[in-house]
Formats: structure tokens, sequence, C-alpha cells
């Protein structure tokens, strides 16, 4: 019972950690300029035409994109955190019941 109890706060736990990581921001110290440049030497020859050919029309970008580190819904880390709760708990009974066989 007691061994029970504290698997569940353990892992209780680790779902707790998992939910609330810590926040951490960083800032650039310095810049570096360099005088150096890269170049091409040779030619150029393309194979074929494109694949898929290129549009002539001009597109509009629809929607937004997602920025670093974005997330919606926290659902499919719910869903992770409890299967690998549940291997762990699945793996632990059997190991205790080969070591009370023993």
């Amino acid at each position: 019972m007691r061994k029970t109890i504290g698997l569940m706060i353990g892992l209780m736990s680790l779902i707790i950690a998992i939910q609330f990581p810590l926040q951490v921001y960083g800032t650039q110290v310095r810049s570096v300029e360099s005088e150096g440049s890269i170049g091409f030497t040779g030619t150029y020859e393309p194979i074929g035409p494109p694949d898929p050919p290129p549009s002539t029309s001009p597109q509009k970008p629809g929607g937004t994109l997602p920025k670093t580190n974005m997330t919606d819904s926290s659902l499919g880390m719910w869903i992770g955190s409890f299967l690998v709760a549940g291997v762990l708990l699945v793996v632990g009974s059997k190991k205790r019941k080969a070591i009370s066989k023993n």
C-alpha cells in the first residue's frame, strides 16, 4: 500500500513538472560582423524543367505561421504522460509479480 501511494505521488509530481516547465529567455550579448564573402565559380546546368512548374500568378499567404514554442493545447502532452505512466505501472506490476513468485 505504501509503495502504491509513493508511486502515485511520484507520477503526479512528474506530470506536474512536465506541465509547468520553467520559462527561460536569452538575449544576444554581441553581434559579430565579418568581411568574408562566399562565392560560386563555375556554371549551373539545370537538369530539366522544374517539377512542379512555378506559378505565374502572385500568391497570397493564408493564415498565420506558428511562432517558436507555440502550442495550441496540451492534449498531446497529457496523452503521452498517461501512456508513459501506464507502461511504468504495467512493467512495475510484472516485476513485483515475478519477485513475489521467487
